[in-house]
């Protein structure tokens, strides 16, 4: 089961210089550093747009501190990106005189836009107005503040989050400014979105093109969800870099998750026959060995550490599943920490390993022979059941970016969600890939090499707030080095819980599913528990025990909207496309 926290607490990604020469095409990140000592979300922004320009793997990044912008540094790169996030900063004279003069493609999001003055009016022919705000009089249907909540693309309804505090019901959170734009002369732009108030209606634009300029209204990285607006700017990415998508059709992916060898078979089996009887492939994320330290779930004593392939009825299922083709995920090594709650119960598939959920910081022991060495336990129990995983995916999405930059080098792709700490890394880069290190084959000199090739490796963390991302398509390098298979639309969550912040229903992963067709290259990607057939007293969906039918409901609905059901398998015999550059980092003295 998955956690994926909505969190405005965001946070910056490994931070360094870097001496290199710019590789041609590039583009341009700037983000705002400001005079404040301890901001810190300028840098954030700028990583979660690497992020995601991921997508897109011919283009050096280069990122820099708007304050260090000098003359002429637009036109070195095919775009260039500015993101706006503290008010008003002071953006040098230069780049609003190369912003405005440009025919590169330039893209400015969020704040300070006025400090353009008559260029903005002239370049996209409206004029600022003034900042959005949260209305607390006028109330939407279910008592909540009103705002320019909603995102109007492509005839359909996108939105913002909004909620109150956890904590506080005084508070509540939403990412409601946004700059309101006055026209003056509407053909000298189009617009690309509109933003529509929750509860008045009005409208405003959203999202503004005049040829190669670009503005989008607010910074679309806070508060993401599956509904988010944050997929509008993903999409317009296409536009702003003038790219064709990279696939004809839309994909669809559904991984069988938690599956581990004490799982009741019988869910397991039903499942698996869904999903062929809807000729669906067989995607399982596998945890090869069971704990139980606390023996919660598993009460003979002699039961509480078992390796799959101890399990003969498991195993069976296991050549079975290998018949039909079955791709397997690896997913974590235990999937707990140690024999404690983490902060659950310490069973397999239930806490978190390797973060400290606890104290919501990495582990303690966190380190390259840690992580090296609990993986190599992991794998020699795979290959004694002749599985080679060619995928990883993290325990819950949640680690420290020591371990994501291992993950992404002994996985050749990892699937899902991430969170991204503001660090440094020292003694370490990857600019080519090493096959000798990935978890391909079994080397008898495997850890030797793993080991060797990630001694200097070290992290430095420059904050302890981190934020979570997620991808609407499949990205060839994330800040961390990782390739990632997006899961953009959740899973089915009957009610909340000690795992489960929001419940989620099959109708929700449908409509999110029908808003993003309009998205370009877009994956219709999900995961699913066995024990959701159980009754609803049980903890599942069903009518009765080992009820297919949110399962079915789910598989046929995307398949109607026009999404396939592709196999992981097939996708990275055909993708094989490098990642992207190592990004050069600019920085200046605070």
């Amino acid at each position: 089961m998955k956690i994926f926290i909505i969190s405005v607490m965001l946070v910056l990604s490994s931070w360094q210089v870097q001496a290199k020469a710019v590789a041609t095409p590039c583009v341009n990140v700037y983000f705002d550093r400001s005079q404040e000592p301890n901001y810190w979300m300028g840098k954030t922004y700028a990583t979660l747009l690497q992020n995601i320009l991921g997508h897109f793997p011919k283009y050096q990044q280069i990122v820099s501190p708007i304050e260090m912008y000098k003359k002429g540094d637009i036109e070195t790169c095919h775009a260039s990106f500015y993101i706006g996030s503290y008010f008003n900063n002071q953006i040098p004279a230069d780049f609003l005189q190369d912003f405005t003069a440009t025919k590169k493609r330039v893209a400015w999001l969020g704040y300070s836009i006025w400090q353009l003055g008559a260029n903005f009016e002239e370049i996209f022919g409206y004029k600022y107005s003034h900042l959005t705000t949260l209305n607390r009089e006028k109330l939407d249907s279910t008592g909540r503040p009103s705002y320019f909540k909603n995102v109007l693309y492509k005839g359909e309804v996108f939105f913002k989050y909004g909620d109150w505090s956890k904590t506080d019901r005084s508070i509540f959170l939403a990412p409601f400014e946004q700059a309101a734009l006055l026209a003056t002369d509407t053909k000298k732009s189009q617009i690309l979105a509109h933003a529509e108030h929750n509860v008045t209606k009005e409208i405003l634009p959203y999202a503004l093109q005049a040829k190669n300029h670009f503005y989008v209204a607010d910074v679309p990285f806070s508060f993401m969800h599956e509904a988010d607006r944050y997929f509008v700017f993903a999409d317009l990415l296409f536009d702003i870099l003038d790219e064709k998508p990279r696939h004809n059709g839309k994909y669809a992916l559904v991984r069988i998750e938690d599956v581990h060898p004490l799982m009741p078979l019988g869910e397991l089996y039903k499942t698996m026959n869904v999903l062929k009887n809807e000729k669906v492939p067989i995607h399982i994320s596998l945890i090869p060995i069971y704990f139980d330290p606390l023996h919660r779930g598993e009460t003979d004593p002699q039961g509480e550490f078992i390796t799959m392939d101890r399990k003969v009825p498991f195993m069976n299922f296991i050549e079975e599943v290998k018949r039909d083709q079955a791709f397997f995920i690896w997913h974590g090594v235990t999937h707990q920490y140690n024999a404690q709650k983490n902060p659950h119960d310490g069973v397999s598939g239930s806490d978190f390993e390797f973060f400290d959920a606890v104290n919501n910081r990495p582990i303690a022991e966190d380190s390259v022979k840690y992580v090296v060495d609990r993986l190599e336990d992991g794998f020699y129990t795979l290959q004694k059941t002749g599985i080679t995983p060619q995928m990883w995916l993290t325990p819950h999405y949640q680690a420290s970016p020591l371990d994501y930059i291992i993950f992404a080098n002994v996985f050749t792709w990892n699937v899902g969600r991430v969170i991204y700490y503001n660090h440094s890394v020292k003694g370490f880069s990857t600019p080519n890939e090493n096959k000798d290190v990935q978890f391909l084959s079994a080397l008898t000199n495997g850890y030797n090499l793993r080991t060797e090739y990630f001694k200097n490796l070290e992290v430095v963390y420059e904050s302890e707030r981190w934020s979570g991302q997620m991808f609407p398509y499949e990205i060839y390098g994330d800040v961390h080095g990782q390739r990632l298979i997006p899961e953009n639309l959740g899973n089915s969550q009957p009610f909340v819980n000690a795992h489960v912040v929001v419940p989620r229903s099959k109708e929700e992963i449908i409509i999110d599913a029908k808003r993003n067709l309009v998205l370009r290259d877009v994956w219709a990607s999900f995961f699913y528990h066995p024990f959701l057939l159980t009754t609803y007293e049980d903890g599942g969906r069903g009518e009765f025990p080992g009820d297919p039918a949110e399962l079915e409901y789910i598989l046929r609905e995307i398949k109607k909207l026009g999404y396939k059901f592709i196999s992981l398998e097939e996708f990275l015999k055909t993708n094989t496309k490098s990642k992207r550059p190592e990004p050069v980092y600019k920085e200046q003295n605070p």
